[in-house]
């Protein structure tokens, strides 16, 4: 190991070098309610968090987010890397590798079978040779636009093709939006708090999803009812039973412009494959809320296998990039034993709720 620094395991009195360091790198501020909120109070387990410290100044950032989860028919716990970061005046020392080693020496004494995260295309490019991990798959992105010109700023400053693309991309929604059926049959209504009908839901179908966060009412219930950050979560109930949850959160973005832009997101969506028709009742829910958010668009994460994607489609949305990779590395036997399975993206169950992006 390098000299110059030393790894440590977080402890309270590095919160206000951790936020330094969250300045020094990204130009911003961490909420600390969020980071506690995030790493401290999550009801599978603290975060692990390894730090690079020289001359007790905080240098280098790992965090291992805790997820219990289905694993092809077994219950495992495992660890998300997010919040990866080495000031820019420390970088090519190996601290990542160093910190990323140290983490995953706890998760093995934690008895975590996994470690899966979502980078970038660069980003996982340039962890390669430094952790032995592994791209399961690009996660497809679709977006439904609401507001042409306005989205199409996400993309471009040009002003032509923001009123010529805008157009199209409107048109499109118009046409799609006149054949959607809206189901009679179910009722939709906004959760305050996930219950017993979820843990009902969730066990009636856990085995169709092989690998995926655990979504258990007390899990969503910390995830984004008690979340700092602001999220709306709607049910589709028939003869009061829950067959479906939706999950939106809106998000500020900056255009290509510079210009504020307002994004909304389907965080997470899960229905009973018999009630699916419930799905486009919960889409449909999403969209009114995120249109009175005055949203430009509604971006939602789909792996397209999963019958998801074919609503998805059905209601106007486009699948226009791949923003993210779903990367994963086994690190105890139970993940180990299953083999390529693991690296199957068929076999994987994601949202952009199971990140931190939002």
């Amino acid at each position: 190991m390098n000299p110059d620094y030393t790894i440590k395991d977080y402890e309270d009195k590095h919160l206000t070098g951790v936020f330094r360091l969250f300045k020094d790198v990204f130009g911003k501020d961490i909420n600390q309610e969020y980071f506690l909120w995030k790493n401290m109070n999550n009801p599978q387990g603290k975060s692990i968090i390894k730090l690079a410290v020289k001359e007790e100044e905080v240098i280098g950032l790992s965090c291992l987010w805790k997820f219990n989860m289905n694993f092809m028919g077994k219950n495992i716990m495992a660890g998300q890397s997010v919040d990866a970061m080495v000031h820019r005046d420390h970088r090519k020392k190996g601290i990542f590798e160093n910190m990323a080693m140290d983490a995953m020496g706890d998760m093995s004494n934690q008895g975590l079978q996994l470690r899966f995260n979502f980078p970038n295309e660069a980003a996982y490019k340039a962890s390669l040779g430094k952790i032995n991990i592994r791209k399961v798959c690009d996660i497809p992105q679709y977006i439904k636009i609401l507001k042409g010109r306005e989205a199409f700023g996400m993309f471009t400053t040009n002003k032509l093709v923001k009123l010529g693309g805008g157009l199209l991309l409107d048109i499109y929604r118009n046409v799609k939006d006149l054949g959607i059926k809206k189901p009679s049959d179910y009722h939709i209504a906004e959760i305050k708090e996930f219950d017993f009908r979820l843990d009902n839901l969730w066990n009636s179908i856990r085995n169709e999803y092989p690998i995926a966060v655990e979504r258990s009412s007390q899990y969503l219930n910390w995830r984004y009812i008690y979340s700092p950050d602001k999220y709306k979560a709607y049910g589709a109930y028939k003869n009061n039973d829950l067959v479906g949850y939706i999950i939106i959160a809106v998000e500020n973005k900056k255009g290509k412009g510079g210009e504020r832009l307002l994004m909304g997101h389907i965080a997470d969506l899960i229905c009973h494959r018999e009630h699916k028709a419930a799905a486009y009742g919960l889409i449909s829910q999403a969209e009114k809320q995120l249109k009175e958010d005055e949203v430009c668009a509604i971006s939602c994460w789909m792996i397209k296998e999963w019958f998801y994607s074919k609503i998805l489609e059905r209601t106007g949305f486009l699948q226009l990039r791949s923003p993210s990779v779903l990367a994963a590395l086994p690190v105890g036997e139970n993940a180990k034993d299953i083999g390529e399975a693991l690296y199957d993206h068929k076999n994987w169950y994601v949202t952009i709720g199971d990140s931190d992006y939002i």
